[in-house]
């Protein structure tokens, strides 16, 4: 597990002073590359081999608002991992108070980024990542 802190920046929210639904998904790449990075595996060194990791499928389930200014922990944890995919699970929460205030998932295919097709991870990559596989845990 990871925990990306980013603060709520005034042109990420709206007319209300919330911030805009579509900015939890770049927090959530956000975290995801840091806790890549963490782990020894970064996006340059991938991308040297010619390896992206698209996104598939994406999901947020969005439980209160995240404010201006706010400060936000990002846990990030990779639940699944294969060699020609990934998994992250995310849980969003507001560092003044601990309140959760959104959930997400991602799933990323590795892909060649010259010819567009899938590629299965060699074990440079692969190795790395499955030892950091661990289960997210219930609220």
């Amino acid at each position: 597990m990871h925990i990306a802190s980013v603060n709520v920046r005034f042109y990420e929210t709206d007319m209300m002073g919330i911030a805009h639904h579509s900015n939890h998904f770049r927090w959530f790449e956000l975290a995801r590359i840091e806790f890549l990075r963490k782990i020894g595996v970064t996006l340059w060194d991938m991308m040297n081999e010619d390896i992206v990791f698209p996104i598939m499928n994406v999901s947020c389930n969005y439980k209160e608002p995240a404010n201006f200014d706010d400060e936000l922990h990002i846990e990030t944890y990779l639940v699944k991992m294969t060699r020609a995919q990934m998994i992250f699970r995310y849980r969003m929460r507001r560092a003044s108070d601990g309140a959760l205030l959104a959930t997400g998932e991602t799933k990323n295919a590795f892909m060649s980024k010259s010819t567009g097709k899938i590629v299965r991870l060699d074990d440079t990559f692969y190795q790395p990542m499955l030892a950091a596989v661990e289960e997210m845990p219930n609220e």
